[in-house]
């Protein structure tokens, strides 16, 4: 009889401590899962406060959420932007701590706005293989961009303005480019290998719902 039982004892506690192990595996998994949850519920949070949509859904910033610890980055023109998103995050449910890595655009910037679009644009069109952004000069005036030189043609004009309203910061577009079946945009432009030819076609439907 009492062999029988340092037999079994030992196999009871190895049922038993194999039993705690999957439990823990399971209150790990629901821990790591609900923990998941509060840093995207954290995340879309921030996007839906009222100091974000009234004083910050215009800037460059980016939230990101992990157990709890909240990294912010990005870039913001207004200097009070940056001290108030971390207010903003630190107050959320959930978060333990914030890192603000956001960074304050020059002075120039922030008091030239006008001159800041116009920078945006000339570099949106440069980097453009369908567009002339050597032959197109850019003036900004309280956000409205005015687009003025030569195109290849009607479609390249219509793509010039798109480009720019893509822009942020950009109000409007008021396009003055005047078209030359004679110019050449091949190796004017340089950046990313793009095929811009499926943008040509629907081009003017996109134009036309923007207004």
């Amino acid at each position: 009889m009492i062999k029988v039982m340092k037999t079994k004892y030992p196999l009871l506690l190895v049922m038993a401590a194999g039993i705690l192990a999957f439990v823990a595996v399971l209150v790990f998994a629901g821990g790591a899962v609900r923990a998941s949850e509060r840093d995207d519920r954290v995340e879309s949070s921030f996007k839906k406060t009222y100091v974000y949509n009234t004083y910050l859904k215009d800037e460059d910033i980016q939230i990101s959420c992990k157990d709890g610890a909240v990294t912010l980055s990005g870039a913001v023109a207004d200097e009070t932007h940056k001290p108030m998103a971390q207010g903003v995050a630190g107050a959320l449910p959930g978060v333990t701590s914030v890192d603000n890595r956001i960074i304050v655009r020059s002075e120039q910037h922030a008091k030239s706005p006008d001159t800041w679009i116009s920078v945006k644009v000339k570099a949106a069109l440069l980097y453009r293989r369908n567009v002339s952004g050597t032959k197109t000069k850019v003036y900004v005036k309280d956000g409205i961009v005015t687009l003025k030189g030569v195109a290849a043609n009607q479609a390249q004009k219509d793509l010039t303005t798109v480009y720019a309203k893509n822009i942020a910061g950009v109000k409007g577009v008021q396009n003055e480019i005047v078209t030359s079946k004679g110019l050449e945009t091949t190796g004017e432009t340089r950046g990313e290998e793009i095929d811009d030819a499926p943008i040509t076609a629907p081009v003017r439907g996109s134009l036309q719902a923007r207004r």
